[in-house]
């Protein structure tokens, strides 16, 4: 379907029915995701919320893996589940999950100063002090008030 108006208000009409059955074949729209996937992945978010507060470590970094392995959380609880996942996994010094889990949230995230104190606190548990202090730098750049580890 080509459009050769140059009215802004009939090109914009124009865009819509070109676009309209791109979208609907693309799966835009509500009702994607089944009610039990959204109970199941929001139960083990709250999970491993409780795991974390509770101190239990490996129980969090399940709940947070089990919430991450499907649809159903939003976007803020997809990035909250991953700092926990993340933090449960340095507490139980898996780091190759910690590193993994970091790289993908430094894109993301909005509290870069927290994900530069969960970086620095990688290198510190990998051996490298350098690269931690300068991890916890930048966490003071992107949050002055940003609690850093001794």
């Amino acid at each position: 379907m080509a459009c050769f108006f140059r009215g802004s208000v009939t090109n914009y009409f124009c865009l819509l029915l070109c676009f309209l059955p791109f979208l609907s074949l693309t799966g835009c729209g509500s009702g994607q995701i089944a009610a039990p996937s959204i109970q199941a992945q929001t139960q083990h978010f709250d999970d491993a919320l409780s795991k974390m507060k509770s101190k239990d470590y490996a129980g969090a970094k399940e709940a947070a893996t089990a919430a991450l392995s499907g649809p159903g959380l939003s976007a803020d609880q997809v990035v909250e589940a991953s700092m926990i996942l993340i933090e449960a996994a340095l507490e139980t010094k898996d780091l190759e999950t910690a590193d993994s889990k970091l790289s993908e949230v430094e894109g993301v995230a909005t509290d870069m100063g927290k994900v530069c104190v969960l970086r620095g606190r990688y290198w510190r548990k990998k051996g490298d002090e350098t690269k931690a202090q300068k991890s916890f730098q930048d966490a003071r750049l992107h949050d002055p008030n940003v609690l850093i580890p001794n």
